[in-house]
């Protein structure tokens, strides 16, 4: 069986290397990576853990991000998508989430008649419009590897067939099954820094809902907050959504703090990094769904990630710098942490990428759909 699966940034890429590792360890499946939004194929392929049979890349990267590029690139990747179907035939397409290149990527492959295995459906995320890629994909694709409960309701309740929905977790908490806290030295060793505590870990993507000219804003008064509160911050560059250049500028800004470290991306530090740190700041999907299987305190920033299920260890906070600093100094407080250490993620107990190979491999549901109504 050749299966394909489609990682167009990092946000794809943690949360799929588990399900990655579990294909290339089954003998009867070849396992192919499409990409070509934020990586080309060699530059992906370096950061794939585990070995599979090939990487294509559907079309260049990405190099600047707004609407205008964004309606160029969309239609680069449609052809690319087309060009495997005709050219390298798969037997299954694996997507992740809710991304906007996913609405130009899946089609062809559903016109082709290649099942579709979408991950993360069903979940809510009103302050961006992944929210309505998210519900789009969830109607093209053929089965359907939810996170939670309530998203298998919400996947029910769009007319998907039973049959078609599998409560699998998410997969990127496999990544914190085994992980432990390392020590500050350990910490300064993987970063190349000093650490002083409390140590945050922040992200923050620009809300894409509603045009704003505020994002550049509220990404720098998030982080003076972050700064203000913590010893040592890290700070991860933004996804490819438009309104990445105007956080990046603000990242920029405050560079020349020597309390802050801003890399493009931790890779396969990551989870070393957020199992170890106090805090995480911004409103990355991270802190709202991994955090908790760490069982570190989250400040979930503005309306990016509003409705998505959240452990205890979350708490929401206003844009600004006075709201920030406020819900920081509040989940840095020994009683919220201790609460913090103790939840049980609603989103899964980290094994959830055996279960996804397990549905992605067996007959999928007669291709023709049928609306069941309640």
């Amino acid at each position: 069986m050749k299966v394909a699966v489609f990682v167009g940034t990092r946000a794809d890429l943690g949360p799929l290397q588990p399900v990655l590792a579990e294909l290339t360890s089954r003998p009867e499946v070849e396992t192919v990576v499409l990409t070509g939004l934020a990586f080309d194929a060699a530059g992906l392929a370096d950061r794939l853990e585990g070995s599979v049979s090939s990487v294509i890349a559907l079309a260049a990267p990405l190099d600047e991000v707004d609407l205008a590029a964004q309606l160029r690139h969309g239609p680069a990747l449609s052809t690319g998508a087309g060009r495997v179907v005709a050219e390298h035939p798969v037997d299954r397409l694996v997507v992740l989430g809710d991304r906007w290149e996913l609405l130009y990527v899946v089609p062809p492959f559903v016109l082709a008649g290649v099942p579709v295995v979408h991950l993360h459906g069903g979940e809510v995320t009103s302050g961006a419009i992944d929210e309505r890629v998210r519900h789009a994909v969830t109607k093209l694709a053929d089965v359907h590897c939810v996170a939670s409960q309530d998203a298998a309701e919400r996947v029910a309740r769009l007319g998907e067939e039973p049959k078609r929905i599998h409560v699998t977790g998410a997969p990127g908490l496999d990544r914190y099954a085994a992980r432990t806290r390392l020590d500050d030295a350990e910490l300064e060793a993987l970063l190349g820094v000093p650490v002083r505590r409390p140590l945050a870990l922040f992200t923050y993507h620009p809300p894409t809902a509603s045009a704003t000219h505020d994002i550049g804003r509220w990404a720098e008064e998030a982080l003076r907050a972050t700064l203000d509160v913590c010893g040592t911050v890290v700070a991860t560059h933004p996804g490819m959504d438009a309104g990445r250049d105007d956080v990046l500028a603000a990242l920029t800004r405050l560079q020349g703090d020597e309390r802050l470290l801003v890399v493009e991306a931790l890779g396969p530090r990551y989870p070393a990094v957020l199992a170890s740190c106090d805090v995480v700041v911004g409103n990355s999907s991270s802190g709202v769904i991994e955090a908790a299987s760490v069982g570190v305190p989250a400040v979930d920033v503005g309306l990016r990630q509003q409705g998505r299920l959240r452990s205890d260890n979350v708490l929401w906070s206003d844009e600004g710098e006075a709201a920030v600093g406020a819900a920081l100094r509040q989940v840095l407080d020994d009683g919220f942490r201790q609460r913090a250490a103790r939840v049980v993620n609603p989103y899964g107990d980290g094994t959830a990428a055996r279960r996804i190979v397990d549905v992605v491999v067996a007959d999928p549901p007669a291709r023709a759909k049928h609306f069941v109504d309640e």
